[in-house]
């Protein structure tokens, strides 16, 4: 009898590290294949990198543990002292270690994708971030002098920029919560062109968002995936990212609305650049912003297709 208890805890103890070596080599398998990016952030990755260590470690404790059980069954058998009791059937094992097994086969098993215009209609694409009262429209234009700074006396080109610095606080006014995008929208207004990317994709969304009214009319480039609703319009469709905080299982979609008179060349999921003016549009009854293109372009899946919060924004 002891013989036979000893073996099925060998077996027990032979599963678990079966199991835990699995997951270890599932996740250097992630790293050598490059896609362990669809599924964990990249600031969490040496994390995840590290826990494939202490499960291949535990994994060998428990192989000993197997190996020990099996041969020392005349002596004694091994117990970690901490009163866990094996499952007592076949049935709750199966049970009990399906659990880790189904997971980890279907990992093996489907082929790692990239999150998509399915995932995003279930969470809900994000167009319209946040808002706070926009500067009125019957405001005094002010006029920033355009002398050149060479030929420009020194109390004169202060007073110039004094000038420019007071537009700009009225362009974008704030408060203790959004004092950090005002800033932003500053530097951004004064871009020729403003590119919309992946380090603080979030942040150049919101802020273009917040402050509308300063960007009408300015020229935005902006990746991402097409995305589409019923509701949308033919020249209609969305260019989104998926945000993750931590893993894709956390994943938020984010985006901006797009017109394009030739929007039916690309397809849905397809990746795409597009590059156009910053308008606005009525969308579901709420006012959001929109980007009337004038080129689109093609493009292939970046290796790192997920963006993350920036959490340095605000801190410089």
């Amino acid at each position: 009898m002891r013989k036979k208890t000893a073996a099925a805890t060998a077996v027990h103890y032979a599963a678990r590290a079966i199991l835990l070596a699995g997951f270890a080599f599932y996740i250097v398998h992630l790293v050598q294949s490059g896609t362990l990016n669809l599924y964990i952030a990249s600031r969490m990755q040496f994390i995840v990198k590290l826990s494939a260590l202490g499960m291949y470690a535990v994994a060998a404790q428990q192989l000993y543990a197997a190996i020990r059980a099996w041969f020392d069954s005349s002596k004694h058998v091994p117990s970690c002292d901490c009163n866990h009791e094996m499952p007592s059937t076949w049935g709750k094992s199966l049970l009990l270690y399906g659990w880790f097994a189904v997971p980890l086969i279907i990992g093996f098993t489907v082929p790692d994708g990239l999150l998509g215009s399915s995932m995003a209609s279930a969470k809900g694409v994000q167009f319209t971030p946040q808002q706070i009262v926009q500067p009125k429209s019957d405001l005094p234009t002010i006029e920033v002098e355009s002398e050149s700074r060479d030929t420009a006396s020194p109390s004169a080109t202060k007073s110039g920029t004094q000038i420019e610095e007071a537009a700009l606080d009225i362009l974008f006014p704030s408060d203790q919560f959004t004092e950090s995008y005002a800033k932003f929208g500053k530097q951004l207004v004064k871009q020729d062109l403003i590119q919309v990317k992946e380090k603080q994709f979030i942040e150049t969304l919101t802020t273009l968002d917040l402050y509308r009214t300063a960007f009408i009319g300015k020229t935005i480039q902006i990746s991402g995936f097409v995305y589409r609703e019923d509701s949308m319009g033919k020249q209609q469709f969305g260019i989104s990212r998926f945000a993750i905080s931590c893993c894709s299982a956390d994943a938020s979609p984010y985006g901006v609305m797009a017109n394009f008179g030739k929007a039916d060349t690309f397809t849905t999921d397809e990746w795409i650049t597009v590059t156009g003016k910053l308008g606005t549009t009525m969308y579901n009854g709420n006012e959001i912003i929109q980007i009337q293109v004038n080129k689109a372009v093609k493009i292939t899946p970046p290796k790192d297709p997920y963006v993350t919060p920036d959490l340095d924004f605000g801190l410089e």
